[in-house]
This record gives structure tokens, C-alpha cells and sequence, in this order.
């Protein structure tokens, strides 16, 4: 309940302060994507309280999809400022994340898809995305609509999440979501497993998404989930997700 809570106060203070974004998936992101790397932030400055930007200097660590040679991003925001006004992106400098970015170069603001990679976790979720992206790149296509997993009625942690001794073989799954001529779910298949209690997080998945998918019954609909193990002890956060949260 309370990251979704936490979900409506942010599309709320996009609201406010002029900022729209349209929320992607992790998987989606990467298909969308020119670049997806792992960066560090090595310095902000510059801050432009006109254009409300300022410049980021950042090393790319290792790249998952496309290069770069970009040393420098403008980004949208002035540092040291609320982050959510008017789609505002505050870099936090020696941080690591892992960013998706187009070839236009455009200003990366609170709507270019991040994620930071914090300490604890750092290595389960590299490893992670690096896996799932492996597959991603040889198994789907940008005509694949990937859903986010989410359950409406949710109290703590998700269905999938309270599974007890959970001990994948691998890091991430990805399920496919088959429709009814009623563009009911109708069976979830899977394409790619975590080698533990895959038929049960199908049937999970089955009986808790909440989505009205007739708009894209026309696509091929999968689910990508990853395991990050730190996540366990966390009282609201699912462990076995579609998100980096």
C-alpha cells in the first residue's frame, strides 16, 4: 500500500509542477532505448536558472545496448533543488544508475527512464539486467508490449513476493500473457524461467494482474520479472519485480 501510495504522490507532483511522464517498464525501456548503460556521475555544476538545467560529467561503466561517447548531459533541474518540479532530475555525484537514452541527445530529465544502483543491492541488479537484457536481445521484438506486474489489491509485499524459500536457478523470468476472444487471461506461459515455482508465479500472475488489456490485445503481452535478493527483508518492497524500485 504504501509504494502505491507513494506512486500517486509522484504522478501527483508531476501534475502540479507542469511534469508529464509516461511510466515504462524496465524491459520496455531497454527496447525503446538507443543507449542503456551503467554510469557514473563524476561531478554536477553549472546550474542554468533560466533554463532550470545543469551539467552532469559521467563515465560510462559498461554498456548493455548501443555506445555513447557523451561525456557530459544537460539535465533538467537546478541542483540542490526539489526534484519533482517541472520533471527536475537530481544526480547525486559518485552515484551510480543505470539509464536508458536516445541518440538526439536530448535534456534527461525525471521522465528519462533510471534507475540508481545503490550499494546493497549493486550486484544482484547488474547482474540482473545484464541477464535479462541478454535474452530481451535474442528473444523479443519492439512490437512485444511488456506489462508491469501489479496487483491491485496488494497489502505489504505482492502474491509472487510472499512466496516462502524461493531459491532461483536464474535472476530474471519473462512470462507471456495469452488472451480469450474476450480479451480475458486465459492462460500465462512460460518463455523464459527462474528455475523455482515458475508455474506457480504464472498462475500468480494469472489470477492477480490488474489490467484492462483490450487496448493492446492486438501484441504479444509479456511479463519480465528479476530477483533482487536484498530486497527480502523489506517490508513493502517485492523482491521478485518488474520494476529496479
Amino acid at each position: 500500500m504504501k509504494k502505491i501510495l507513494l506512486l500517486i504522490v509522484l504522478f501527483s507532483f508531476n501534475f502540479m509542477f507542469g511534469c508529464s511522464c509516461i511510466f515504462t517498464t524496465l524491459a520496455k525501456a531497454y527496447q525503446q532505448a538507443d543507449v542503456v548503460a551503467e554510469i557514473t556521475v563524476l561531478n554536477v555544476y553549472g546550474n542554468d536558472s533560466v533554463q532550470k538545467t545543469y551539467k552532469a560529467d559521467i563515465k560510462f561503466e559498461k554498456f548493455f545496448k548501443g555506445k555513447s561517447n557523451i561525456k557530459t548531459l544537460d539535465v533538467r533541474g537546478n541542483i540542490g533543488n526539489f526534484p519533482g518540479s517541472s520533471c527536475q532530475l537530481s544526480f547525486q555525484t559518485k552515484a551510480k544508475y543505470l539509464i536508458f537514452l536516445s541518440n538526439n541527445n536530448e535534456i534527461v530529465s525525471l521522465c528519462t527512464p533510471h534507475y540508481i544502483l545503490d550499494n546493497n543491492s549493486y550486484e544482484s541488479k547488474i547482474n540482473a539486467v545484464e541477464n535479462l537484457f541478454s535474452f530481451l536481445q535474442d528473444n523479443t521484438t519492439k512490437d512485444d508490449e511488456f506489462l508491469v506486474y501489479f496487483e491491485q489489491n496488494k497489502k505489504g509485499k505482492s502474491s509472487i513476493s510472499k512466496l516462502k524459500n524461493f531459491k532461483p536457478k536464474n535472476n530474471f523470468a519473462v512470462y507471456e500473457v495469452i488472451l480469450n476472444s474476450k480479451n480475458v487471461i486465459e492462460k500465462v506461459k512460460n518463455i523464459s524461467e527462474f528455475g523455482d515455482r515458475d508455474d506457480k508465479i504464472a498462475e500468480l500472475i494469472q489470477k492477480n494482474l490488474n489490467r484492462d488489456l483490450t487496448a493492446i490485445s492486438n501484441k504479444r503481452l509479456l511479463i519480465a520479472l528479476v530477483y533482487i535478493p536484498e530486497y527480502i527483508p523489506i517490508k513493502y518492497r517485492d523482491y521478485i519485480t518488474s520494476e529496479l524500485y
